[in-house]
């Protein structure tokens, strides 16, 4: 059996995810924040791991490694994300910016250290960034933000995720684990945009189905609504 690890596996997208890899006989090993949301993830998996953990935490790692210690992960999944309802500079402030920056890409390289010896135990390992078409630099640079209301804070800390799997990208692929990021859609969920389109559900679909075929190739920053976007 293959094991999935997913952050941020309680509601919108990790728990969409969660419940499709289970669908296909993944083993789930899951985190969330709070003891509450442990309770409710083990009532609807009850076969899964779940580990109780704020992925900002200084101790993250450490423990999320302690907790891994022995495993074997085919797929790793940095699904955690934050934003912030500020989209101008005048509204935006250096807080909100290391908070999202602590959550969408600190956590994402924690999370993949901290795995890293659990992926080698793989002979096909894969790791995926959920990215956002808010953290492209093309698209930035094509003006398709303006005016969108997206925080400064979640498309500058998606940006740097995004740098993030390509720096893992080089230095993994040369010990066979895969390192991808794909936009997810624009999903119906908690944070999502004026232009929201997509169910949690119908992009968990997508995503898990062409990850069991082996269609993610290394560097790949996919969208799951028109293909591959541009970094």
């Amino acid at each position: 059996m293959k094991t999935v690890l997913i952050t941020g596996a309680n509601r919108g997208l990790g728990l969409a995810l969660s419940s499709e890899f289970q669908q296909n006989k993944y083993h789930l090993l899951l985190v969330t924040r709070t003891a509450e949301a442990r309770t409710l993830l083990i009532k609807q998996f009850p076969q899964a791991e779940v580990l109780v953990f704020d992925v900002t935490s200084e101790d993250y790692e450490s423990q999320l490694h302690n907790w891994l210690f022995g495993k074997r992960l085919d797929v790793v999944i940095n699904n955690a994300g934050s934003g912030s309802p500020a989209p101008t500079l005048h509204n935006s402030n250096a807080a909100q910016l290391r908070k999202e920056f602590e959550t969408n890409c600190v956590a994402a390289f924690s999370t993949v250290k901290a795995s890293l010896s659990s992926l080698k135990k793989s002979s096909n390992a894969l790791v995926l960034n959920i990215s956002s078409r808010r953290g492209s630099m093309s698209m930035q640079a094509n003006k398709a933000a303006k005016g969108s209301g997206c925080s400064y804070s979640y498309r500058i800390s998606k940006a740097a995720q995004n740098m993030l799997t390509l720096c893992l990208a080089d230095e993994l692929e040369e010990i066979g684990i895969k390192v991808a990021a794909i936009h997810p859609g624009r999903l119906l969920t908690k944070m999502a945009s004026s232009d929201a389109n997509m169910s949690p559900e119908k992009s968990a679909k997508k995503i898990v189905s062409m990850v069991i075929n082996n269609q993610i190739e290394c560097r790949d920053y996919l969208c799951m609504e028109t293909g591959k976007l541009g970094w």
